[in-house]
């Protein structure tokens, strides 16, 4: 079963190589996602699914799990952090605020 985290992203301006829009409220983005307590050199590169469901500014609230049923979902534990990029980019960088399973 898919472990679902409640995130709060902070979205890298544009200006410092991240988005220029943040994805809207309710569409699907499906970055890639390095935990803090990984390494990005373990090449084990995971993508995660992002629903944002409220945005202020350049912060939103959001749902995230990862897409696959094999990811460590175990690492989607209270207060752990994490960046989301797009190629090398890091585009986001959030905290997980609760977890449930889906």
């Amino acid at each position: 079963m898919k472990k679902i985290a409640k995130v709060k992203i902070e979205w890298v301006p544009a200006s410092e190589g991240g988005r220029r829009n943040i994805m809207p409220i309710g569409m699907r983005y499906c970055p890639i996602i390095v935990m803090e307590q990984t390494k990005i050199s373990d090449k084990t590169l995971w993508s995660a699914e992002v629903y944002n469901t409220a945005i202020e500014n350049r912060t939103s609230f959001a749902d995230l799990t990862y897409l696959s049923h094999e990811a460590p979902h175990y690492l989607l534990t209270n207060e752990s952090r994490f960046d989301l990029y797009e190629g090398q980019a890091v585009v986001g960088r959030g905290v997980i605020v609760s977890t449930e399973k889906g």
